[in-house]
């Protein structure tokens, strides 16, 4: 595995900042005060949810022996849900979030978390992963605008591809829906997947499953071996 800097195209429109950012962040962690570390206190309905959001998030992917980052980790129900499917694979997770951060240890002591900024990620030690994963970090944007948070979703994705060695995989809410809720994010699929492709390598895009949201999959390779083709997706 190689722990070369790649550069990323980005946006450099305004980015939501610090002081916004850490707005939501004390919105994650009011619901983790409520809730405790479940499902719910990650902002998510259930754990039922949760937990399809993760299948989605690692389906297909040839995780054995991976170098696995979690970015946004929470208290580090990705690692459960890995390690309960029987994925062997070397994880670590960050969080903005000093609390969600001090949770994760306890619950998973073996396992590696910290505090880091995604747009910051792993910036001084020069380290990759095989593989970036990120679940509902984009979703919640409270008071921000909209222009701002769309170029931190930018950034943070490129900062994530720029990490990877095999590919990067995220969810987002999506504007083809009937509804939305004051303060979550809804992107356009097609304008993301226009915007991973200019980062370079494969993209592939689910929006078929029963949530108001959608997962992008950017592989470095082109014709990347370690991915398991169905016939679904391609």
């Amino acid at each position: 595995m190689s722990g070369d800097k790649r550069e990323s195209s980005v946006s450099h429109g305004p980015l939501a900042s610090q002081e916004r950012r850490e707005h939501v962040v004390c919105h994650y962690e009011d619901q983790l005060r409520r809730h405790g570390p479940t499902a719910e206190g990650m902002d998510w309905k259930d754990a039922a949810s949760q937990n399809l959001r993760f299948r989605i998030l690692t389906d297909g992917l040839d995780l054995t022996g991976a170098k696995v980052h979690d970015v946004g980790a929470g208290v580090g129900h990705l690692y459960e849900y890995l390690r309960d499917q029987g994925h062997n694979v070397a994880y670590s997770g960050s969080d903005l979030s000093q609390d969600m951060v001090a949770a994760a240890r306890s619950r998973y002591p073996e396992a590696r978390f910290g505090q880091q900024d995604v747009l910051n990620l792993e910036d001084n030690s020069g380290e990759s992963f095989d593989f970036l994963f990120c679940s509902g970090l984009f979703h919640v944007k409270l008071d921000c605008p909209e222009e701002e948070w769309a170029a931190f979703v930018e950034h943070a994705v490129g900062r994530m591809y720029a990490l990877c060695n095999v590919a990067i995989s995220f969810n987002m809410m999506s504007d083809r829906v009937d509804y939305r809720a004051d303060g979550l994010y809804h992107s356009n699929p097609e304008a993301m997947q226009a915007f991973c492709e200019g980062l370079g390598g494969r993209v592939v895009l689910n929006h078929d499953y029963p949530l108001y949201e959608y997962t992008v999959h950017l592989f470095r390779d082109l014709v990347k071996k370690e991915v398991k083709r169905d016939g679904k997706r391609g």
